[in-house]
């Protein structure tokens, strides 16, 4: 196994999926330690059953066995989609950086020259294909205020087990929209996504590697609205819902919740509440200290929060003051690392997606005893 991508490159992305998700819940809705090949042991190793520490804790926390490209599709004249893919080992191409800059209006870019609005992923530019055939397809929806490369990290993690992940920019209420008007615009989120699954589908190189039949949707915030909706549509296995208290799943399929406990917008209480009205229960992953933005690197931009605000301020950006606040709560109220964080999200969303896809994962990858995989964190599982 690879070693974990570095982590060190992303404070500049904060930003945008700081305004992006703060701007979008208003209207709607380890650098950490790194995980450690040998899990540690809580409470001195007392209780933790001996089946659950092996080599399972350690296959969807880091990076997987392929390497990974990433490939800008045009979904139509007003949406784009990155697409991240198991790539060909060794590929001499240049690594992708998400620059939050690329997302905010024009006028307003030309003033952020602070390097901390970017980071590097692992990641390759339109790398070759895999040789191998066969990738289940993953949908990720950015909730109101976001953006496509929002949650990268997780992204490319999970395209490097062996899934092909397309993030299409629903531009209608992302990040540059917001920064423009002040407020997201309609919610076209399902017909997006829709939209990207054709276009994957019909891509001369990707369309050839992927099952087109296997598909599972992610959502953050509001955004798994559209991958709830999906559910019915043909070929599509299940979903996983992150920090959503705006879906329901109606339909019988595989899904997954997962919420922190330090989400000051979709609170456990609410997302309960939606997992108990939803037809399919499915599996909650309940995270103490993860906040609303964990998934993304938006707390983590120009030093934080306060940062973040202070510097759109001095460009002229009038910041509505709900917005300001709901931004800078939502990541001071969570104390689990960023970094550390992700890796819960990108384990848990990994192993559900391979396993509603047929893919061979271990029980204990899913159920209540894999919390040992990640004993200097405090979650618990239930359901499956």
């Amino acid at each position: 196994m690879r070693q974990r991508a570095q982590q060190g490159d992303g404070l500049e992305a904060w930003i945008v999926l700081l305004v992006g998700v703060c701007l979008g819940l208003w209207a709607v809705s380890l650098s950490g330690c790194q995980a450690s090949s040998e899990p540690q042991q809580p409470d001195g190793g007392q209780g933790v059953p001996p089946e659950v520490i092996g080599e399972f804790c350690e296959l969807f926390d880091a990076m997987g066995p392929y390497e990974v490209g990433m490939r800008t599709l045009r979904i139509d004249e007003d949406h784009l989609m990155e697409v991240y893919y198991p790539a060909i080992d060794d590929s001499p191409m240049q690594r992708v950086a998400v620059d939050v800059r690329e997302q905010m209006p024009d006028a307003l870019r030309t003033g952020l020259l602070d390097p901390g609005w970017r980071w590097m992923l692992e990641a390759r530019h339109d790398a070759y294909n895999h040789r191998d055939g066969g990738f289940g397809v993953v949908l990720f929806a950015h909730g109101p205020g976001g953006f496509a490369g929002q949650s990268a990290d997780v992204l490319v993690q999970m395209a490097s087990h062996g899934l092909v992940v397309a993030a299409p920019q629903i531009s209608e209420w992302g990040l540059r929209h917001v920064l423009a008007t002040g407020e997201p615009g309609e919610d076209r989120a399902r017909e997006v996504l829709r939209a990207a699954r054709v276009t994957l589908e019909e891509d001369a190189g990707l369309g050839r590697v992927i099952a087109d039949d296997q598909v599972v949707v992610v959502g953050h915030s509001a955004g798994a609205r559209a991958a709830a909706a999906m559910l019915d549509d043909e070929g599509v296995r299940g979903a996983v819902f992150w920090n959503a208290s705006a879906a329901v799943a109606r339909e019988q399929a595989r899904v997954m919740w997962i919420a922190g406990d330090a989400d000051v917008l979709a609170t456990p209480e609410r997302v309960r509440e939606r997992r108990e009205a939803s037809a399919s229960q499915g599996a909650l992953v309940e995270v103490e200290g993860m906040g609303h933005l964990s998934s993304t690197r938006v707390c983590e931009l120009l030093g934080g929060p306060h940062a973040m605000v202070a510097r759109l301020v001095d460009e002229g950006v009038e910041v509505p003051p709900i917005v300001g606040l709901t931004l800078v709560r939502s990541c001071e109220e969570a104390t689990l690392e960023a970094t550390r964080a992700r890796e819960v999200i990108a384990h848990y969303t990994t192993a559900h997606a391979l396993s509603a896809l047929g893919r061979e994962v271990p029980d204990e990858a899913l159920g209540p005893d894999s919390a040992a995989c990640f004993a200097d964190v405090r979650l618990s599982v239930e359901g499956q």
